[in-house]
């Protein structure tokens, strides 16, 4: 994970320990959490539209070469 491994990891959670106390990290940990779940969700749905807006051309397309 972008070259980060196990130690490192523990040891930023642990400056964010100290830096925040124990209190905030919680709430801190679900800000992130919902950040990510709207970030994913606005992907999917950017991904969605994509595909939706590549499959409306390719039916007109369909359609034009019918008429032909």
């Amino acid at each position: 994970m972008l070259g980060v491994g196990g130690s490192e990891i523990v040891v930023i959670g642990l400056i964010f320990l100290i830096i925040f106390g124990p209190g905030s990290l919680p709430k801190m940990a679900r800000d992130v959490g919902r950040f990510v779940s709207e970030a994913r969700r606005a992907v999917d749905d950017f991904k969605e539209e994509i595909t939706s807006a590549a499959d409306d051309d390719d039916d007109e397309e369909d359609d034009r070469r019918k008429k032909r």
